[in-house]
Parts: structure tokens; sequence; C-alpha cells
């Protein structure tokens, strides 16, 4: 099977400039179960560019791949998280390492479609850069306990003995292990626990939780670069982490208490429309909306404007307005701004083209009105 063409460019990108952080928001809402302010897309992302290179020519690159243009991917340069997914920080460690700054701009990746959401698979499939001895968090601590390679109906398992012995040692290198696996991309593919009654080893264990052949592959290397432990060696082990455990041996997220410090600030109707054409006009520019036309907000506020010119060959008033493509781009950047929780509710987007102006104009207006004259509504690309 042919390969993924954004899976091609990952691989070419990471061998020539570096990793890029993929912060997968379903990956991070399953994992730990906070309650946000709205719906989840299932190609809901946030992508740090490698260093030493700007969000701006990443989105470049990425426009440029072969075929994007039919991957329905939205891309959006924003300072840090937005509001919705801004309570992920409070929890999750990889989201607090690698997005915790409002002042870093990241790229956000919208996407509904079934081509979108292979799209970003094959993304992140790309990234996966494999199973390394040398970075895998306190790897010299451990001892192989157990091995059981997947089959099929089954997933790989592999438990790690943790030599220190340490039950509260061990669930904060198991923090290490979730995050280093985020960094890896390998989040989703591979899961981590830990036994839960003192009566047990002090085992750390991973396991895929799907069939994926990245998974099977980075859990096999990671069997086979540890030494086995002996049975001795396992008793000694959990006769020490016995002393060591706290009351229950268990750890305690108490992850709604922390997304219930997060505030979500009210607007005015009035405010909400203006916001939303604001960054309606800022999804468009760092698009490259029409080749780079200007794009400017209008109407106090309350609507963008972008005037297209007259073709080479202008006949009857003819212009590079193409309704079929420009509107969908229209309505890509509609659901991009949708996936702010704070814009979410309160207005639609309606449009215009005036032929002997060439100009295409978008408008906000309240959910109720209906399009006059020979306005349309920016339809929801989902």
């Amino acid at each position: 099977m042919e390969s993924h063409a954004l899976r091609i460019f990952a691989e070419d990108l990471v061998r020539e400039h570096g990793a890029l952080r993929v912060l997968d928001v379903e990956h991070s809402v399953q994992a730990y179960k906070p309650t946000l302010t709205g719906s989840i897309s299932v190609a809901s992302y946030y992508i740090r560019p490698p260093d030493g290179m700007t969000v701006e020519e990443l989105i470049e690159l990425l426009e440029k791949v072969p075929g994007f243009e039919a991957m329905n991917l939205t891309l959006v340069s924003v300072l840090g998280l937005d509001t919705y997914h801004q309570p992920l920080i409070s929890v999750d460690d990889f989201a607090k390492k690698h997005f915790g700054s409002n002042q870093l701009r990241v790229i956000r990746v919208v996407g509904k479609s079934d081509q979108a959401i292979a799209a970003m698979a094959a993304l992140i499939d790309g990234l996966k850069p494999g199973f390394d001895s040398t970075t895998f968090p306190h790897h010299s601590d451990f001892l192989l306990s157990g091995y059981r390679p997947s089959s099929p109906g089954r997933s790989a398992e592999v438990k790690l003995l943790f030599k220190p012995a340490d039950a509260n040692l061990l669930m904060r290198v198991e923090r290490l292990v979730r995050t280093h696996l985020d960094e890896l991309n390998m989040g989703r593919e591979i899961r981590t626990s830990r036994h839960s009654t003192r009566g047990q080893a002090p085992d750390l264990i991973l396991s895929s939780n799907h069939e994926s052949e990245s998974a099977r592959i980075f859990l096999d290397a990671l069997a086979h670069s540890l030494r086995e432990s002996t049975s001795q060696e396992i008793a000694e082990a959990t006769e020490a982490a016995q002393r060591t455990a706290g009351p229950t041996g268990t750890e305690t997220h108490n992850v709604r208490a922390a997304f219930n410090q997060a505030v979500v600030m009210t607007l005015s109707p009035t405010e909400v429309k203006k916001r939303a054409m604001a960054a309606f006009a800022d999804v468009l520019r760092n698009t490259g909306f029409a080749n780079g036309l200007e794009v400017q907000i209008v109407q106090g506020g309350m609507a963008v404007e972008v005037t297209f010119p007259r073709t080479a060959t202008s006949l009857f008033l003819s212009t590079s307005f193409d309704e079929r493509k420009h509107v969908k781009a229209l309505s890509s950047a509609y659901v991009a701004v949708k996936a702010d929780p704070q814009l979410r509710d309160g207005w639609v987007a309606h449009y215009r083209f005036e032929r002997k102006t060439g100009k295409l104009q978008v408008r906000a207006v309240d959910p109720q009105i209906p399009p006059a004259g020979d306005a349309k509504l920016v339809p929801n690309s989902n």
C-alpha cells in the first residue's frame, strides 16, 4: 500500500529539522477524563514546530504537501491553547511541558471529515521515532518481569519490575513514562498502569490498547532491551515496596477539581460577533485565502471583506472569485472559529458576493436571522 503523503512529509521533516510536538486532544481527554466546555472534534490537535522553525513556515510546508486541499484540514496559527482546551494543562504533563506557554505560537488543526482523521493519523504515524533505551525514563532502574507479545485479539503487554522498589517513586516514574510516550506520539497506542495493591510486585505495566504495528515494535524492543528478573528479585522488590507504600499504595488524581478552576469569560452578543469576525479574518489571512488577497474588517467589526481582482481575460465583469472553491474555504474558517468556546454560540455567518465591485463580504448575524436578498449562509463543513 502506498504511504500517505503526510506520513512521507513527516518522516522527511523529522530527518531534516527534528521532532514536532503534537498535542492530541482526543487522546488527552480519554487519558485524563476532563469535563470540557463543549464537543470534541476527532481531528483536533495542536502542533509545535521543530526548534528553529516558525509556525508560518510549517503551515506553508504542510500546505504544499501533494493533495493537501483534499485532506480537509484547517490550519490556524494561535497563541497557546484556546479557552476550550486550556484546562488540559492542569493535569496533562505533556501539555504542561510543551504547550503551557500562552506566549508560544502553535498551530491548531481542526477537521471532522474522514479525510481529515486519516490525514492526521498519517502525520502522527510519520512522527514516531521508535524505542530508544537511552531516552526511556529510568531505563536502568527496570528489569523485565513479564512479556506477552501481541496476537490476534490480544494486546501486547510488558511488565517492568522497578528495582528501587519504592511505590511512591514509581508513581512519579509512571508520569514521566506517560509524557515520554506522548513525546513519541505513542500515547494512543500504549497505555501505562501499575499494580494497585501492596501484595503485588512494583511493576510498571505497558500495554497496547489496540492492534498497532508501531506499538508492537516499540514494546518488543523495550522487552528485549532489559534483563529478565529472577523470582528472588521479584520477591525482594515486592517486600521492599510493601514497606514504602502509603496507606493504599495508589495515586489519586483529583481531575474534576482542577478543571473546576477554569473560568470562561462571558461576552455580550455584539462582542461575540466582533471577536468572531476578527478571528475569521485571522484564519483567512493565515491560511493564504485567495492567494493572499487583502482581508479587511468592516462595518464596525461586524463583517469581513475581500476584493477579488478582474481576470486577465475579463469579460462581463468576470473576477477571480470561484464560489465553489472560495466558499469551501469560508466554511473551513467558520469551523475553526467555532472551535473557540467563547465564539461557538450566538452567531452564524452570511456571505454575499457583489460581482460589479468584485467584493466578497462575510457578516456575523444572529442565528435566527435568515439570509436577505442575494446573501447566503456560510455552510458548516462537518
